[in-house]
């Protein structure tokens, strides 16, 4: 949204807001996801995949970043000024409803963008004729963020899990788990935001551990490093560590969707 690469440009980028802080704490000492500056403005973006988070937004709409960060991380001598209400940028396709008080992103092709307060004419321009990413997804492969909770963890963690189990039993650490979570974003978190991070990653494979994944999933917890044990080469063995991630995910395997009878009878 907030870069242009070789392919396409994000929208807040054409109007001109190229920098960007993730996590930063606001004068008023909140935490929106984003904090988006042009050369004389800010805008605030607020990121999830919850039907129900524009009732949080709101809270955003007096939010102003710190001057540490529109100083001495992002360099500019004047402090910026609002380009509007904030924005809630979201791949929630379906049972949205929009409440008052922040503008909607709704980036799923075809995107749906809907403006209620923007006093940065230039970027509702743009935002209104933005069709969406020529590409399936952006190319930063973001799969979390810091305070992303368990839930949300689960099914990235799952895939990182099931790429660490194909490493031949080589021992990873905490940091690249979350480096892999946070993608080509992880140096725009604070590193209070990576240690949140990875210490709720941390906590997470300790309890899987100790429960779906006993026996294959080992903790070194001095050094903050963990590994999959199992025999990857063994189709036997990947399919019941396999079953295992799934079972924690709450997925059923297709068999269980049917009886005994309805196998005889195809038969």
């Amino acid at each position: 949204m907030f870069t242009k690469t070789s392919r396409e440009q994000g929208p807040f980028h054409e109007a001109g807001y190229s920098d960007y802080w993730c996590e930063g704490k606001s004068n008023e000492d909140l935490t929106p996801d984003i904090f988006g500056f042009s050369e004389d403005r800010f805008c605030i973006c607020d990121l999830s995949m919850s039907e129900q988070k524009g009732e949080d937004v709101r809270k955003y709409k007096e939010c102003t970043p710190t001057e540490y960060i529109w100083r001495s991380v992002m360099g500019h001598e004047k402090e910026p000024i609002s380009a509007g209400y904030p924005f809630l940028v979201t791949d929630v396709v379906s049972g949205l409803v929009k409440r008052k008080g922040y503008n909607l992103i709704q980036i799923d092709t075809p995107v749906n963008v809907e403006i209620e307060n923007l006093e940065d004419k230039k970027l509702e321009e743009v935002l209104n004729k933005w069709l969406g990413f020529e590409s399936v997804e952006p190319s930063f492969q973001l799969l979390a963020v810091p305070e992303s909770s368990p839930e949300e963890l689960k099914k990235p963690l799952a895939g990182i899990l099931k790429w660490a189990a194909a490493q031949g039993n080589d021992w990873i650490s905490i940091v690249t788990l979350s480096e892999r979570l946070l993608g080509h974003l992880y140096d725009s978190f604070s590193q209070k935001s990576r240690g949140s991070l990875n210490r709720n990653v941390e906590k997470m494979l300790s309890n899987l551990s100790k429960s779906y994944l006993s026996g294959y999933l080992l903790i070194d917890r001095n050094r903050k490093m963990f590994r999959i044990k199992l025999d990857f080469e063994n189709y036997q063995s990947r399919k019941a560590f396999s079953d295992k991630i799934n079972e924690w995910l709450g997925i059923k395997p297709i068999e269980a969707y049917f009886d005994d009878e309805d196998f005889e009878n195809d038969e």
